[in-house]
């Protein structure tokens, strides 16, 4: 009984850390967003989320192909076997990255002396550029202290990476071009925490840099699908958003951005969490079965499902006042973008936290394929809606592709705990 507790315990300091340090950055990127929406105009902020969105997908692939590697073999690995993957992971990143980032800044140039790009548009992208390079290798160094269930060891660094990116992007709102220089301030906190993270990770569990020659090869078949379930994802997830500008305005893009902030604390407490849920869900498969993290992840999402709605019901009754005074701005179709927003919302916590029970078992091919049939419905669906309704189409596509979503996920993971299995190794550990 008292190891029992004493699991319990390490289970629910290692959990709280991770809530803590998601709940940081909730909190920043809520405040940043505010900062802007109140002291930039509507295109400003338009063009701010539009790079935010690019950045989230990029880390959402890096994560997508690094994280089930790390997380499915790390526990079954002896130190040196860890440190060797780990290396060898970091090598390979630290290799393409750079290579990719200047292949792009070149198109770049090109493109402003074509007159493709002009003076505005040109030093955003470059500024995109650098940001999405610092902060992917801040995301790694956070994957793997996650993957050694360290995210004590991750919370200083957060805290640093938002003290450096709020103070930032607040003086980029007293300069002419508010978007650009609060993206190069994302970059500069990116910086410190990484170098934060770095130092972290090496007094830890120091890695061989020289290791896992070949690494992308050999994960390439389990990690390719991943990644493109990933891509796949974001294009109904945050791609929209690109419909948004395209099919409506900037304009409209920071309406429903403004909105969907308000959502943010639960889109990221979720993300929180998700952080360390493949990890245990991969040991908890090992040593209990599927049917046993089934049940365990169900208790998650429904946990988190009535916080989201508490907390709803919460904003909901406050909007008033929040648009008035917090946000001051007003947009057209606000009640009805709000209420879409927190059905959205309600179902991807749901979603966030039911999915890893197939991602546990590595089945990253079937997820992909039916992630890619969501996200045909759903921009068919956003941009049907927009031609009808406005700005509010797009959160109903949305919703339609998340609702099949996680419809789907729900009968894949139970079907897979109807397969017999043998009965799990227990572990004390």
């Amino acid at each position: 009984m008292s190891a029992n507790r004493h699991r319990l315990f390490n289970f629910a300091r290692l959990l709280s850390s991770a809530v803590v340090s998601q709940a940081l950055l909730s909190a920043g990127n809520f405040i940043i967003g505010l900062i802007l929406i109140r002291n930039t105009s509507n295109e400003q902020y338009g063009y701010y989320v539009l790079v935010f969105s690019a950045i989230l997908l990029l880390i959402s692939l890096q994560n997508a192909f690094f994280n089930p590697p790390l997380a499915i073999r790390l526990p079954r690995l002896d130190k040196t076997g860890r440190s060797e993957l780990i290396g060898g992971l970091y090598r390979e990143q630290r290799r393409l990255l750079p290579a990719l980032g200047g292949i792009t800044a070149v198109m770049t140039l090109v493109l402003w002396y074509a007159g493709i790009l002009n003076v505005h548009s040109a030093p955003l992208v470059l500024a995109a550029i650098l940001a999405i390079l610092v902060i992917l290798n801040r995301e790694y160094l956070r994957m793997v202290l996650f993957a050694h269930r360290r995210p004590q060891n991750v919370l200083p660094t957060d805290i640093f990476y938002v003290l450096f990116a709020v103070a930032g992007v607040y003086l980029a709102t007293h300069t002419a071009a508010p978007a650009l220089v609060a993206v190069l301030a994302l970059s500069l906190a990116a910086v410190v925490s990484g170098v934060l993270l770095f130092r972290a990770l090496r007094r830890i569990e120091p890695w061989d840099s020289q290791g896992a020659k070949g690494i992308l090869r050999e994960i390439a078949p389990l990690s390719a699908w991943s990644t493109a379930g990933a891509g796949i994802h974001w294009t109904f997830s945050q791609g929209y958003i690109y419909l948004v500008a395209s099919t409506l305005s900037i304009t409209a893009v920071s309406a429903i951005a403004a909105t969907r902030i308000l959502m943010m604390p639960m889109n990221l407490l979720s993300t929180g969490i998700g952080s360390l849920m493949l990890p245990m869900a991969s040991r908890w498969l090992h040593q209990h079965g599927a049917r046993r993290v089934w049940h365990r992840l169900m208790l998650f999402a429904a946990g988190l499902a009535t916080i989201t709605l508490c907390y709803f019901a919460l904003l909901w009754w406050l909007r008033d006042w929040i648009f008035a005074v917090v946000l001051k701005k007003q947009f057209a179709q606000r009640d009805a973008l709000l209420m879409l927003w927190g059905a959205v919302i309600f179902v991807i916590v749901m979603r966030d936290q039911l999915v890893y029970l197939l991602a546990a078992q590595g089945r990253f091919q079937t997820l992909t394929l039916f992630t890619l049939v969501c996200a045909v419905i759903s921009l068919v669906a956003s941009y049907a809606g927009m031609l009808r309704f406005g700005v509010t189409g797009a959160l109903i596509g949305m919703l339609i592709g998340e609702f099949i979503n996680v419809s789907g996920i729900i009968i894949l993971s139970f079907r897979s705990t109807q397969v017999p299995v043998s009965e799990p190794v227990r572990s004390t550990a």
